[in-house]
């Protein structure tokens, strides 16, 4: 009987804990602000939340973590590999997919309660990631070249940055009064826009891909990303420029567009 009575309670306890969260899936945009927009796209992907309404204060606050996801580019390109080693030129086909990351802890503070559309306000923090993989197809026919490939033929670039950021939304109820009595979940249109900021940070320009084995060098404040190949015929190992590098302030706007579901 002591056993039944425990797990009764802690049943009840437990649903009860639940009723204060809230679970979320959406859209992402993340567009870049700044001398960063110069050399990258915007990120549209997917974000996710998960969030807890802490029990003070009318219930108006809620804590969450969340993340997201996103491409701002994906191109390919034929590129030209040649230094002071190769004697021939090597021409190949390179795919470069450039992604952006997020992982956040928000707290939002919603200006109405139980209401039909509800504006709120919010700060965020966390960490940012931009990063490109990028994959040299060695395997396609190559034009011209002596038999110099890359001794891998698929390379990732990734830098990542502590965040802060503030914003706003609105929460819209697509639930009726009768929806709610039937004990449907509590579902809610969530739209919000955070300005995010950071330190400098390295990326790779998928702006100007069509030929990075540029001479002279650019006098644009880039470097080099280079990876190592070698010469089939001589064992040669080299290096070769695969993309530029860039480092900007991290400026961005988000935009975000999803549903809020909770059992309140």
């Amino acid at each position: 009987m002591k056993h039944f009575l425990l797990l009764f309670l802690l049943t009840l306890s437990s649903a009860a804990f639940a009723q204060h969260f809230e679970w979320g899936l959406g859209f992402a945009n993340q567009t870049p602000q700044g001398s960063m927009s110069d050399n990258i796209r915007g990120a549209n992907g997917i974000s996710s939340q998960i969030g807890y309404r802490i029990p003070v204060l009318k219930n108006k606050f809620v804590v969450s973590a969340e993340f997201g996801t996103g491409r701002y580019g994906k191109e390919r390109v034929e590129q030209t590999f040649q230094n002071d080693v190769v004697t021939t030129p090597t021409n190949f086909m390179v795919n470069y997919i450039n992604f952006a990351n997020f992982s956040h802890l928000n707290l939002r503070y919603e200006i109405l309660k139980d209401k039909k559309v509800v504006p709120y306000v919010h700060v965020t923090g966390g960490r940012q990631t931009l990063g490109s993989r990028v994959r040299i197809n060695v395997h396609e026919d190559r034009v011209g070249g002596d038999e110099c490939v890359p001794l891998e033929d698929e390379v990732t670039f990734r830098k990542r940055n502590m965040v802060w950021g503030y914003g706003g939304g609105v929460l819209v109820n697509l639930l009726s009064a009768n929806d709610r009595k039937a004990g449907i979940p509590y579902v809610r249109l969530n739209f919000s826009v955070t300005q995010i900021q950071g330190a400098n940070m390295d990326y790779i320009n998928v702006k100007q891909l069509q030929q990075v084995q540029t001479l002279p060098e650019p006098n644009d404040g880039s470097k080099e990303w280079a990876v190592p190949f070698t010469n089939l015929n001589t064992n040669n190992i080299h290096n070769h420029t695969i993309a530029r590098v860039y480092n900007s302030p991290l400026r961005q706007l988000q935009f975000r567009l999803g549903i809020l579901i909770n059992l309140e």
